[in-house]
């Protein structure tokens, strides 16, 4: 099925237009959830940390927390914003259903869903890499070389959002993915400590996880640690993979 960029614009628009009615309550709840695990980790814990060591350098604690919020925002925001947002658009205000019988395709909803849900995910990772710029842990120009990234992997999670939502057929199955799959790579994917304080094998096990590589790629650009080629390559195949699921589960949804 061939695909438009006026009908994928068309659709991102309308999504926007939505949000624009309740974007201060977004800016709340984007900035609530980073700020209290920052507070909480970055300047509680870190006061008794201090330096943590990740691969061969030692680096400031509060500094390390900064980048891996930064990824576990791009990771909660994206994921659940396709998983729920997904499932209610899909089955409860059904504008997947409504859009299509305009002469927008229905390819190129999805396309524009998962473009949306991938620059709300964005923005909310660059809000919190605004907050550590203010704070002096990052440096300015760090946002810059965030953007392309923040977005692919925004655009990742969110692919698996939606590839949840499109296979669930009740909002309580979000929770399995939710629970086994996404909370692990928050709490294993070296947000709050260096993977190389598990036990064997589990730093190898955690790197087939993509927020292990979204977590290398912003600490390289945020405080400079060493770039791992591979963790890019993780990335790419991760997006590419998270996106054909999610166009296949949605079309195999809608399309009967």
């Amino acid at each position: 099925m061939t695909e438009s960029m006026w009908g994928i614009w068309s659709v991102w628009r309308r999504y926007f237009a939505v949000f624009r009615k309740s974007f201060l309550y977004y800016l709340t709840t984007a900035f609530l959830e980073p700020i209290l695990y920052l507070t909480s980790f970055a300047f509680g814990l870190g006061n008794l940390i201090g330096d943590v060591k990740v691969g061969n350098e030692m680096m400031n604690y509060q500094s390390f927390v900064f980048s891996g919020v930064i990824a576990q925002t791009v990771l909660f925001q994206g994921f659940f914003e396709g998983a729920y947002g997904g499932f209610f658009r899909l089955n409860y205000q059904r504008i997947f259903q409504a859009i299509a019988t305009t002469p927008v395709t229905l390819s190129e909803v999805i396309w524009a869903e998962l473009l949306w849900d991938a620059s709300k995910a964005t923005l909310a990772s660059l809000l919190v890499t605004a907050i550590g710029i203010a704070t002096g842990n990052f440096l300015w120009s760090s946002i810059i070389l965030m953007i392309p990234v923040c977005f692919m992997s925004a655009l990742l999670f969110g692919a698996l959002g939606l590839c949840t939502a499109g296979y669930s057929s009740n909002i309580d199955q979000i929770s399995y993915p939710q629970f086994l799959f996404v909370f692990p790579m928050f709490l294993f994917c070296g947000v709050f400590y260096p993977i190389d304080v598990l036990p064997d094998p589990l730093p190898t096990l955690v790197w087939i996880l993509p927020l292990t590589s979204v977590n290398s790629l912003m600490r390289t650009i945020a405080v400079g640690t060493p770039f791992e080629s591979y963790a890019l390559a993780i990335i790419i195949a991760w997006v590419v993979v998270a996106i054909f699921m999610a166009r296949r589960a949605l079309m195999s949804r809608l399309v009967k």
